[in-house]
């Protein structure tokens, strides 16, 4: 099939070929096509998702109760006790001991992004073949489509960084540990390592910690977890696609350039939430026929953004930007006593995968055994 072209119309550093090409880019090429693709930010979707937000009560609903209005919220908590403070006598002491002290901790989102603001000249989009192709509305929509993208990409990689000041201890006192994900089975085949999902459980159950791990990264991580899907009986006698409902898999190839090479995360439901906060609601939410102040929901990870659009009549121009206001509430630190063996054990584990064919060297400055 062979497209007749003709010479276009030149704006804004392109060339319009409407009507020339009969079809839209996003027709002809499908979901690949560049403002369809969509980077997949693991991180913020699990934060989102019910794997960590199922039995806690959302912050989301307390922070932001949808009004418009901005709040500060105090959160009480306590410190938990440990068996330190058990005495290995009764005694009949009725006048003293130990009054358990009130904690409390005030959060606040305070974290904002926004987007660059796009402008749409009438002239320009008098240009757009409808209806053979894009439409105005299909047109602003991409636009918008493709700033969301950009956001939530901005976005993980500010949480990751929140996440990498707040990771926990191990067990054993290490922030760092290393495990092999894959092996050789024979000589001419590798394979997925079941030690390597055992290994996140039984640090789960050492720091009693409820709930399947939930793994965040890329790169070998994610070819890991695809090949425990596709996986069987192996040698050893483990039926290795069993092991897939053993975690909780988010793919996120930026947890690399925020943590370091090869590493990845390991984290409990409900330790950390992400808590977005929306201006242009309720009361705040306006529109007239030269701007709206309003919301739009981004339809992968369900984040509302605020939207804020004018329009110039004097120039036949449009202005739109959305914004975002955000922040991540982690545990407290203190929630357990500095005494307690789990003092640190923040639910936040930092994990680096080494070579898949040969057990992993010791991390640089930590002579403890490797997993």
């Amino acid at each position: 099939m062979g497209l007749e072209t003709f010479s276009g119309t030149t704006f804004a550093g392109g060339t319009c070929l409407c009507p020339c090409v009969q079809a839209a880019l996003n027709d002809i090429v499908g979901r690949n096509t560049y403002a369809l693709r969509r980077d997949r930010v693991g991180t913020v979707e699990f934060l989102r998702s019910p794997d960590n937000l199922v039995g806690v009560q959302a912050l989301q609903n307390i922070v932001d109760p949808g009004n418009g209005k901005k709040k500060c919220v105090t959160i009480n908590y306590y410190t938990k006790a440990c068996d330190s403070s058990v005495s290995s006598s009764i005694t009949d002491d009725c006048s003293s001991g130990t009054e358990p002290a009130p904690l409390c901790t005030e959060f606040e989102v305070t974290h904002e992004l926004e987007s660059q603001q796009l402008v749409f000249d009438e002239d320009h989009m008098r240009l757009l073949c409808a209806p053979l192709g894009t439409v105005d509305n299909d047109w602003i929509m991409l636009q918008i489509y493709a700033q969301m993208n950009a956001l939530l990409v901005a976005l993980d990689k500010r949480v990751l960084a929140l996440l990498l000041a707040n990771v926990g201890a191990f067990m054993d006192g290490r922030t760092l540990k290393q495990v092999q994900l894959l092996n050789t089975i024979n000589s001419d085949a590798v394979g997925p390592r079941p030690w390597a999902l055992i290994n996140f459980q039984h640090e789960f159950d050492e720091a009693g910690l409820y709930g399947v791990p939930n793994v965040i990264g890329g790169d070998l991580v994610n070819k890991y977890f695809k090949a425990i899907g596709l996986g069987a009986v192996n040698a050893a006698g483990l039926d290795v696609s069993k092991l897939g409902g053993e975690a909780n898999f988010y793919f996120d190839r930026f947890v690399q350039s925020v943590f370091g090479n090869d590493e990845f995360l390991v984290m409990a439901p409900g330790v950390a939430q992400l808590v977005t906060w929306s201006r242009y609601v309720g009361p705040y939410a306006k529109k007239t026929a030269s701007f709206e102040h309003g919301q739009i929901v981004d339809p992968f990870t369900g984040i509302p953004f605020d939207l804020k659009m004018h329009y110039n009549d004097c120039t036949d121009h449009y202005y739109i930007k959305l914004q975002l206001a955000w922040d991540v509430f982690f545990i407290p630190e203190d929630a357990e006593a500095s005494e307690c063996d789990m003092h640190g054990v923040s639910g936040i584990f930092n994990y680096q995968y080494c070579d898949e064919l040969s057990e992993c060297p010791t991390v640089t400055g930590d002579s403890s055994p490797t997993e």
